[in-house]
């Protein structure tokens, strides 16, 4: 299902459901977690890269996130 809402990047139109946000985000937050767990345990000089890295994947997330907030409200339209 999180390789689907990968794919799904631009599927505006679809229809999903409050699970699947519920699920996809959640996998968000625990890699993002991840990385800030790595940013910890690595030494300062490497640091900024791993900062510069989550702030990527956390803006990568984004789109893929509000589509399928789209999906989602458009399943609630169809009921």
């Amino acid at each position: 299902m999180y390789k689907s809402y990968w794919l799904s990047l631009f599927n505006f139109k679809g229809v999903s459901k409050v699970s699947d946000l519920i699920i996809c985000l959640m996998i968000n937050i625990v890699i993002l977690a991840l990385i800030n767990l790595v940013d910890i345990i690595v030494p300062v000089s490497i640091e900024n890269v791993i900062v510069v890295i989550y702030y990527i994947v956390l803006f990568a997330m984004i789109l893929p996130t509000v589509a399928l907030l789209f999906r989602v409200w458009n399943g609630y339209k169809i009921r």
